[in-house]
């Protein structure tokens, strides 16, 4: 899997709200009434998957305040309610990054990317120091 993020926005309406549907992780599925909130691709690296779940937190972080008014939608409750949280492997990564961050946050106004980016720093710095250490070959 590579590691691909979703673009880095922000979600400010002009004139009309901006739907949740323009965030990275739902979208219309065939054979449902409403959009899915929780649609992410296979995985096959739970690390990466933790990174992209992290980065769709900061995407809905970012929704919820360029859009103040939404508020009342219980989006994060769609998500939860669409999120497979009996999916095997990997893929589990993607709703613990999400999940994760999230409660991070929550009490605390925060700049959500320059953190997730500080957190990507310290534990590429941690992973390589581990893997410079003897006996930890790959």
């Amino acid at each position: 899997m590579s590691q691909t993020f979703p673009s880095r926005r922000h979600y400010r309406p002009g004139t009309q709200p901006v739907p949740h549907q323009e965030l990275p992780f739902a979208a219309l599925v065939p054979d449902r009434p409403r959009v899915h909130c929780w649609q992410v691709p296979p995985a096959d690296d739970y690390h990466k998957a933790y990174r992209i779940g992290r980065e769709f937190a900061g995407h809905y972080i970012q929704y919820l305040q360029d859009n103040p008014n939404n508020l009342g939608n219980i989006l994060l409750g769609r998500i939860a309610g669409d999120v497979d949280f009996e999916v095997q492997g990997a893929s589990k990564g993607y709703w613990a990054g999400f999940f994760a961050l999230i409660e991070q946050v929550l009490l605390f106004p925060i700049d959500i990317f320059d953190y997730i980016d500080r957190l990507n720093t310290q534990e590429d710095a941690l992973r390589e120091m581990m893997a410079k250490r003897p006996g930890n070959s790959k």
